[in-house]
Formats: C-alpha cells, sequence, structure tokens
C-alpha cells in the first residue's frame, strides 16, 4: 500500500464545516416546521388542504400523534405527533432530541437556521470557487462513461461483485451523488427557502411563482432536506464499507492509504553457458579411460606394488602378540 494526498486543506475545513451547518439546518428546519406541520401546493394553507401533516388526536383520553399523507393516516405514537414528556404525552410534530432548539421555540429555530445558512452558503462558494482552481472539482463530475458503470459499483458495494470498477480517484457512485448534489439539490433547495422570505418576495416577486406558490416552495424546500439526509446516509454508508479508518484519516489529514497492486517478478532467464568452459570440459581426460578393466576393479593400494619388501613389511601379527619372522 502506498500513501497519497487526496485532500487539500480547503477541501477538509470546507467538508467539516458544511457537515455541522448541515446538521444544524436539519435540525432547526424541523423545530421551524413544528410550529405548522402541515405541507400545501399552491398558496393557500388551510388544515382540510394539507397533502401532508403530522398531528395529535384525542383517543379516548390518550393523546395519539400520527402522520398523514393523501388522506392515508399512519399512527405515530411515541416517535412523530405526540412524544412522552415526563408523566403526561405531548403534541409535538417531531420529537425534541431530533430538533434544535430542543425546547418548543419558533424565533429560537429560526435564528439558528439562518445563521446557519448563510454559513452553508458562504462555505460552499470557498469550496467550489477554489476546488474550480486547482481543478480538483472536476475529478467527481459525473459522465456518461460512468453511468455504464454504476450497476457494476451497485453490486461491488453490496459484496455481490468481488473486484470495484473504480478506476479514477472517484467512484462512479460518488461521481452521481455529488453532481446531483451540487447542479440540482443545492441550487432547489437554496431558492425554495429564499422563495419563502417575505422580504425576498418583495425584491424578487417571481421567485415564488417558479415554484407555484409560497407554500409549494415551503413543500419542496421540506422535501430537499430529506434529500439532503438521504445523500448524507448514502455518504456515510460508502465511508464504512470501504475502509471507515482510511476514509477519516484522508478527510483529517489528507493521507489516504492506496491500494497497490503487487506487480509479479519476472523469471530470470538462464545464464548463458560460456563456449571456452563448455570446450575445457569436453577436452578433459577422463581417469578410468587410462587403465584396463583389471586394474579397475582391483582396490587402490597405499603402497606401490614395486616397493622393496623390508623387515617390517615381513613382520606379521600372531594370534598370541608375538612375532614371527620369515
Amino acid at each position: 500500500m502506498d500513501l497519497v494526498y487526496r485532500h487539500n486543506r480547503i477541501t477538509r475545513f470546507t467538508h467539516w464545516t458544511n457537515a455541522l451547518a448541515l446538521m444544524i439546518l436539519f435540525m432547526s428546519g424541523l423545530m421551524i416546521f413544528n410550529a405548522h406541520p402541515n405541507l400545501y401546493w399552491g398558496n393557500v394553507s388551510q388544515a382540510d388542504r394539507a397533502f401532508f401533516s403530522i398531528g395529535a388526536a384525542n383517543d379516548d383520553g390518550d393523546l395519539r400523534g400520527f402522520v398523514k399523507l393523501y388522506g392515508r393516516e399512519v399512527d405515530t405514537t411515541g416517535f412523530l405527533g405526540a412524544q412522552q414528556t415526563g408523566f403526561m404525552p405531548t403534541a409535538r410534530a417531531f420529537p425534541s432530541w431530533l430538533t434544535v432548539p430542543g425546547y418548543y421555540s419558533l424565533a429560537a429555530g429560526r435564528r439558528w437556521h439562518f445563521f446557519f445558512g448563510w454559513l452553508f452558503v458562504i462555505n460552499g462558494l470557498l469550496y467550489i470557487f477554489y476546488n474550480l482552481a486547482v481543478g480538483h472539482l472536476r475529478k467527481f463530475c459525473f459522465t456518461p462513461a460512468d453511468a455504464a458503470k454504476v450497476p457494476a459499483m451497485i453490486a461491488y458495494y453490496l459484496h455481490l461483485r468481488k473486484t470495484s470498477p473504480q478506476e479514477d480517484e472517484y467512484n462512479p457512485l460518488q461521481k452521481m451523488a455529488y453532481t446531483g448534489v451540487f447542479v440540482i439539490l443545492t441550487p432547489l433547495i437554496l431558492l425554495s427557502g429564499m422563495a419563502m422570505s417575505p422580504q425576498l418576495n418583495i425584491a424578487f416577486n417571481w421567485l415564488p411563482a417558479v415554484f407555484g406558490g409560497r407554500q409549494s416552495a415551503r413543500s419542496i424546500h421540506f422535501i430537499l432536506a430529506f434529500g439532503f439526509g438521504f445523500f448524507v446516509f448514502g455518504h456515510v454508508f460508502m465511508v464504512l464499507t470501504q475502509g471507515f479508518l482510511n476514509n477519516m484519516r484522508s478527510m483529517t489529514t489528507g493521507w489516504y492509504r492506496k491500494k497497490v497492486p503487487l506487480a509479479a517478478k519476472p523469471i530470470k532467464a538462464a545464464a548463458p553457458v560460456r563456449p571456452d568452459i563448455a570446450q575445457a570440459l569436453k577436452s578433459k581426460p577422463e581417469v578410468s579411460s587410462s587403465l584396463s578393466d583389471d586394474d579397475a576393479e582391483k582396490p587402490l593400494s597405499a603402497t606401490p606394488a614395486s616397493a622393496p619388501q623390508t623387515a617390517e613389511n615381513e613382520t606379521l601379527a600372531t594370534p598370541d602378540g608375538g612375532k614371527k619372522h620369515d
């Protein structure tokens, strides 16, 4: 494996700032929704014309929470519509642990929402312009060539495929998600939020009409907020399944440990035979060729056959240890 510098300082700073801003925006937006937990299409906000509602009803003395979508009602007591607080349930669209602030306050929720909304916009512009300048932004732009690799990438994430079709720094699913967020989701959620502002409606009276009315803009803003939530969920899922520690290190220090395939070692070719050595081996005389067949079968003696006999050579050992002379 090899370490590569994947994320610059501006990218890392804006990433974590956006993560904080999005979390506060989502939670404070739920607090604002609690003030009027109904969604409409058009310009009119009448309870009987709401296509989506979160509320509570008194059912034989018990407070029951519900969610209603186009007339279909689902009981959500204990989570949405009615929250258990202390000794008795309380009517509340989204529970306190999911909103900022935790207590009910429309004014405080709006202050949190507007502050982090501006932080999100300024931080996002810094990210886009800087990465356009350094050429990093085009690395995760979704192209038609990436579309053909999306099914294989999904199979790899679901562990139905052993090898990843990823060839660049970002895989096709990452490119599709980032491009969708930058090009479609973010502009729409910002414009729909602006269309709900009475002050901006004076200067840009055409803006609510683009979304079909202020109430339509509010409904679209609410739906797109959960679109951001699904994007964050998918982003976290990819981080967890593709190496949590490695991805977290790259977004905190910039360094990413990249898998480098091991190259097969080439087989060394046999050393060529030197012709001078080969010729010398062929011309070397063999020892056995100068001996007769009878000599070859006889054991070698330490004393040559032609050596003269001496007294010591003629001495033989007797069984009783004495010496006998011929």
